[in-house]
């Protein structure tokens, strides 16, 4: 902020891209060498930022969960910015020794906790969503009901009072989607 004030507005703006001005923090965690709190610049591509943060090379990283969506490895020339992935700043790695349902889990175990439960959406949603990767982690879900859960996901971002509610789904839905090969293969258990 002190350098703003004295380098002015102009020069601030000189930074990232023409929608999405400047720099921002970003706290990374997850299967990185080096995680923190950083400063880059709006329009840093994922994998200019991954290979900052000592994640594996983008042949072996899996994905890089950001609020709102998992970006797998064939995305990592995309920026963080407005006009292409928006973002709070936070970013987790995930290596290629995750299970991608285990990190759907998680996320839906917080916002299945998280949930205020003013609106039916995110306290009826989350859950469901839950079952789902639980059915999907034990080879029972099946294709017509995984169409379903993507349905209430994409409902729950449209139809949910908050921000939370809105984003819940946001993770299992990118994750169901661009890596739907490894979430759907599982063999069936008796």
């Amino acid at each position: 902020m002190a350098c703003i004030f004295a380098k002015g507005t102009d020069w601030f703006k000189g930074f990232g891209t023409d929608k999405s001005t400047g720099y921002k923090l970003f706290s990374i965690s997850g299967d990185c060498e080096k995680p923190g709190v950083y400063e880059f610049p709006w329009g840093i591509t994922v994998a200019d930022l991954l290979s900052e943060v000592g994640a594996p090379a983008p042949r072996r990283c899996r994905s890089a969960a950001l609020p709102g969506v998992c970006v797998p490895a064939k995305d990592f020339a995309r920026r963080l910015a407005f006009e292409d992935i928006p973002t709070g700043g936070s970013v987790m790695v995930i290596g290629p020794q995750r299970d991608l349902l285990d990190v759907a889990e998680n996320f839906l175990e917080f916002f299945v906790e998280e949930s205020c439960g003013q609106c039916n959406p995110c306290r009826l949603g989350n859950p469901k969503l839950l079952d789902g990767v639980e059915q999907l982690k034990q080879g029972t879900c099946s294709a017509a009901h995984l169409a379903d859960l993507k349905a209430l996901g994409a409902t729950m971002q449209v139809a949910a009072k908050c921000g939370l509610g809105q984003t819940s789904p946001s993770a299992f839905l990118s994750i169901v989607g661009a890596f739907a090969d490894d979430v759907t293969t599982r063999p069936q258990r008796a």
